[in-house]
């Protein structure tokens, strides 16, 4: 039994060994499961709105500078479902309430630090971008455009612009990683990130939970 254990440890210490640094000037990628959570928003005249949880996916992109100190790029796609208040702060007209799903883009980027030089190592990430909300909601009536095309004629066709926003965000985030033999890799975070220049409301912050699954080269 005791030689069973030698050779494995045998087996074993020159595998982690070639794990050790072997991110360093690679790059690397990855796809991501993303868990918003919930969130409540006050705005102004008692105006709210209520986003609810959602799960999207991500497209992650970095370049290793050394086996802890990485620079990478992150795409998030979500689609979370919303309930919002709309309070005329006259009085003379009646709540707008409004139930719909909203289309959000998340681009940021994002440093990452990595504690240990091993394939296993807990890390802390902080990054800068834009979030891109859009209501699905029309703000006004259809603009439409005509056009001439050659075996059916003139056509026109119609469609609606819509409340839409784009707020610079910050944030930072911290968890674990592990790198499997090869260049494969699983690491699992948590993220806050805050909105800037949400004006009045009451708190413009999320917090997602991530898992991404991606391999060097």
């Amino acid at each position: 039994m005791r030689n069973l254990v030698v050779a494995i440890l045998l087996i074993a210490i020159p595998c982690i060994s070639s794990a050790q640094g072997s991110r360093a000037n690679k790059w690397e990628a990855s796809v991501s499961g993303v868990f918003q959570e919930s969130k409540s928003i006050g705005g102004q005249g008692s105006s709210s709105l209520d986003v609810r949880s959602n799960t999207g996916f991500g497209i992650n992109f970095a370049y290793n500078y050394s086996s802890k100190l990485a620079l990478g790029l992150d795409l998030e796609f979500l689609n979370p479902g919303y309930s919002a208040v709309l309070v005329d702060e006259t009085g003379l007209e009646d709540d707008v309430v409004i139930n719909h799903k909203i289309s959000q883009f998340n681009g940021r980027l994002k440093g990452t630090y990595n504690f240990i030089d091993n394939h296993f190592t807990p890390f802390v990430e902080a990054g800068l971008g834009w979030s891109y909300f859009d209501s699905n909601v029309a703000d006004g009536p259809p603009i439409v455009g005509c056009w001439w095309h050659p075996w059916w004629g003139y056509i026109c066709d119609g469609y609606y612009s819509t409340f839409s926003e784009t707020q610079f965000s910050y944030g930072a985030g911290a968890g674990l990683r592990y790198e499997f033999i090869g260049g494969l890799f699983i690491k699992a975070s948590y993220n806050y990130w805050e909105l800037d220049g949400m004006g009045s409301a009451s708190d413009s912050s999320f917090e997602a939970g991530r898992i991404e699954i991606g391999g060097l080269f």
